[in-house]
């Protein structure tokens, strides 16, 4: 990288002066450093509102007792060619793991990204220290005509969850910026498990926001299918396999039946849960045969889910099961509310029987790699990624998952 220096690296022997002349460097130049960094910052949420995404975004220039201190710390090494680059930083905070992803490939996409490090990844589970992901880009505004002694002209960008920021920040007060050493073992030991749960954490979170993705998915598929049953559009084959049995109507009125799944389906699919548990419920007071009413049971305990009343989802796929013993989507659905709420040897369970019905899907899969992985079971999570993976070739969050086990595991 082009660099302009404009004082030399600070030595050993550097007292005061030294320290005053850098000092006045370092106030003369920082705002245009600020500028530069500014701007960028506007270019990378411009970039991200326009790929729809919308974290939260900080930015900073080094303070000067923490860029000297740096200086110092490279002369001590003995100088070479090392850098500082982390004078400009920015800290973009996602909700969730996925939205990393992401963000870290829309960047790449858009800037020559010159370095990415993953700091944590190797962590063993007996270690604590905060996750992050670190890119480093060049800046190439025409306004950045002089850059601090011993900088590069780059920009740190982080990209974290939430809870890996709250975690960051936390840690950096204790460990980073402390002159007193951990007292013991067992603080340590506190510490590193409230790291894994933190991160267990964002597993989970990320785990609910695609189950929800799925369902929403799932109900936007159910209602195109039910509205081209009504102007009968589907094929005869494909009617017979979305309508409701003909001896259904004849129990309980076809059109009263199909009105309100209608509403249960368009409540369920804008969000509005409470109004689809309301549907659903009116619904099961009809005389329906076994494998209907299996159906809402397993639809309704999908909306009390989504309105995180797990104990009722668990009730209501409970039930779902009691009708059709051979539903592998409700062993699935009440598996991920038991791992949820930390039931994780039902969790466990529920999957078993789930994989045993149907060893060939890749939900019953990967779900349970997720509680093999929360129950520290990581070379049975290994196994079930990679058969998740047999199944789906394509199935990312698996990759995902592999990539964790793997730091864990050697």
């Amino acid at each position: 990288m082009a660099m302009t220096q404009t004082a030399a690296r600070p030595g050993p022997s550097w007292g005061i002066a030294e320290r005053n002349e850098s000092k006045a460097i370092y106030e003369r130049l920082r705002s245009m450093h600020q500028a530069v960094l500014q701007d960028l910052v506007r270019k990378i949420r411009l970039l991200l509102e326009e790929s729809g995404q919308s974290p939260s975004i900080k930015f900073r220039v080094k303070r000067f007792d923490g860029y000297f201190e740096k200086l110092l710390k490279l002369s001590r090494k003995g100088g070479g060619h090392s850098l500082i680059t982390d004078l400009l930083g920015i800290r973009i905070v996602c909700p969730f793991l996925e939205d990393v992803e992401t963000i870290e490939a829309i960047l790449a996409e858009h800037f020559p990204v010159v370095e990415i490090e993953h700091k944590g990844a190797r962590n063993s589970f007996r270690e604590f220290g905060y996750v992050s992901l670190h890119l480093l880009i060049p800046v190439e505004s025409e306004d950045f005509v002089e850059v601090l002694p011993g900088c590069e002209k780059v920009c740190e960008i982080q990209l974290r969850t939430i809870l890996q920021d709250a975690w960051a920040e936390v840690e950096h007060e204790l460990i980073y910026k402390s002159d007193i050493t951990l007292p013991n073992e067992l603080i340590k030991r506190k510490l590193a498990a409230l790291n894994a749960n933190l991160t267990l954490s964002d597993l989970i979170f990320q785990e609910i926001r695609d189950h929800q993705r799925e369902i929403r998915e799932q109900d936007r598929c159910r209602r195109e299918r039910l509205d081209a049953c009504a102007n009968g559009t589907l094929p005869p084959h494909f009617r017979q396999k979305f309508e409701l049995p003909t001896e259904l109507a004849s129990l309980t009125g076809q059109r009263r039946l199909d009105k309100l799944m209608l509403e249960a389906h368009n409540a369920h699919g804008q969000g509005d849960m409470e109004g689809a548990i309301t549907f659903y419920s009116r619904i099961l007071r009809l005389k329906l045969n076994e494998t209907v009413r299996s159906l809402i049971y397993n639809h309704r305990g999908m909306a009390y889910f989504g309105i995180a009343d797990y104990l009722q989802s668990i009730r209501d796929f409970s039930r779902a099961i009691f009708f059709d013993e051979s539903n592998v989507r409700c062993y699935n659905n009440r598996a991920l509310a038991f791992r949820v709420i930390h039931s994780l040897d039902k969790s466990l369970a529920d999957y078993d029987r789930s994989l045993a019905i149907n060893p060939n899907q890749v939900d019953g899969y990967w779900g349970r790699a997720q509680t093999c992985y929360a129950m520290h079971l990581y070379t049975q999570a290994h196994a079930d990624c990679e058969s998740a993976l047999n199944i789906d070739p394509e199935f990312q969050p698996a990759r995902s998952l592999l990539a964790r086990i793997n730091s864990q595991m050697f």
